[in-house]
């Protein structure tokens, strides 16, 4: 009868152990998988931020393309002003250059008229008026006459020609204007050209990256999707599962987990809250506290149950152990593991070796504190340290 119980109490902790192992392993696969998606959705949402800012850059691009078109057509529309005025400046002298030459062409037959009819009639005109006058005042009046048309007809004629060069050397000068006006215009087309090409090409830029952004943000969503599995997944399982029966001993604060004969165990080097991005894939708001050791010994801060103890993506080597139901510690970027899932520890106990591995700018100690085991129920573990350590910490 003895032998028996003895038997069933065996498989009975062999079968409680079986189920220990095969919960931690479900519930680090599942942290490893939300973990996983949590850094690859904020590499996503760093390469976001990156789109978004190429593209604001590009639209402010857009935007002083369109005020510089905006320019040059002006500017264009002015030039063709100016040609068309040249233009009809142009044909105004044309029109007074014929008229003018008409006029001159008019004046100088008159003459030549005037002249072959005095050819003709010979001497006999001329000496009619100075030697038949039918008085002595009508000869020199006759005479006087004579030379007053012959210098009126010259004058007229030279006036003509003058007012013919004028018209000429007007209509040259706004030609030369005209010319000139076309010349800036041409480049003035060339630029507008220019401009509406590199405005094409940055709205090309514009759509691109507008996609682009799109399929960021559905990858992201896909992300968040499925964070928000692993997380019910996990809650599912602590909820089902026999670790719930471990229920800690935690009261009072938590040890520093770090011995304080370790170089830089009290060098805070990113605290927490909100920080600039230290690295590609790091996060933005800090959920923990960095302390500045390198390869030095990480201990338990209190009683408790290893629930994970693996490689998880952006954490590098991670270790999680639960100190009753509403308090758990963290660990990141380790460089080995002291302990293993499913093993209970003791405050003070050996648990790892801080490192480097994981997103990461250097060696240093990831430390953070949750309430419930979720990456959502982070706090400051600064808030739960005995106020002696506090006091030694220094905040770089």
């Amino acid at each position: 009868m003895k032998k028996k119980i003895l038997i069933s109490l065996i498989l009975f902790i062999v079968c409680s152990s079986m189920t220990l192992c095969s919960f931690a392993t479900s519930v680090t696969d599942l942290k490893n998988q939300k973990e996983e998606a949590e850094s690859q959705k904020q590499e996503l949402e760093a390469q976001q931020d990156l789109v978004q800012e190429q593209k604001s850059d590009a639209m402010k691009k857009v935007e002083e393309l369109d005020s510089q078109i905006s320019d040059s057509e002006s500017q264009l529309d002015s030039l063709n002003e100016k040609i068309e005025e040249l233009e009809n400046s142009i044909a105004q002298k044309e029109k007074e250059l014929e008229e003018a030459e008409a006029k001159q062409k008019e004046q100088e037959e008159t003459l030549e008229k005037r002249i072959i009819a005095q050819y003709k009639t010979g001497t006999v005109s001329y000496w009619s008026i100075i030697l038949n006058p039918s008085s002595f005042l009508d000869f020199f009046s006759n005479l006087h006459t004579f030379e007053k048309i012959a210098k009126h007809d010259e004058e007229l004629i030279e006036s003509l020609k003058q007012e013919k060069e004028k018209i000429q050397a007007t209509k040259d000068e706004l030609a030369t204007q005209k010319s000139e006006v076309k010349t800036a215009k041409a480049e003035a087309e060339k630029e507008n050209v220019k401009l509406k090409n590199a405005k094409a090409i940055k709205n090309s830029e514009v759509e691109k990256l507008s996609d682009e952004e799109k399929q960021i943000q559905q990858k992201i969503d896909e992300f968040n999707s499925a964070i928000k599995k692993a997380e019910t997944e996990i809650q599912k399982a602590l909820a089902n599962s026999n670790v719930q029966n471990y229920q800690g001993s935690f009261s009072g604060t938590l040890s520093w987990p770090l011995s304080t004969s370790s170089y830089g165990y009290n060098i805070i080097t990113s605290g927490y809250g909100k920080r600039d991005q230290p690295t590609a894939g790091a996060s933005t708001n800090h959920k923990a506290v960095d302390i500045g050791v390198r390869y030095q010994p990480v201990y338990a801060p209190a009683d408790g149950y290893v629930v994970t103890a693996e490689s998880v993506s952006g954490y590098g080597n991670f270790i999680m152990i639960k100190h009753s139901n509403s308090l758990y510690t963290c660990y990141g970027h380790l460089s080995s593991f002291e302990v293993s899932v499913g093993q209970t520890v003791k405050r003070g106990e050996l648990i790892a070796i801080s490192g480097n591995t994981g997103v990461s700018t250097g060696p240093h100690l990831h430390f953070e504190v949750r309430l419930n085991g979720t990456s959502s129920s982070r706090v400051n573990p600064l808030n739960y340290i005995d106020d002696s350590v506090y006091s030694k910490l220094i905040f770089r």
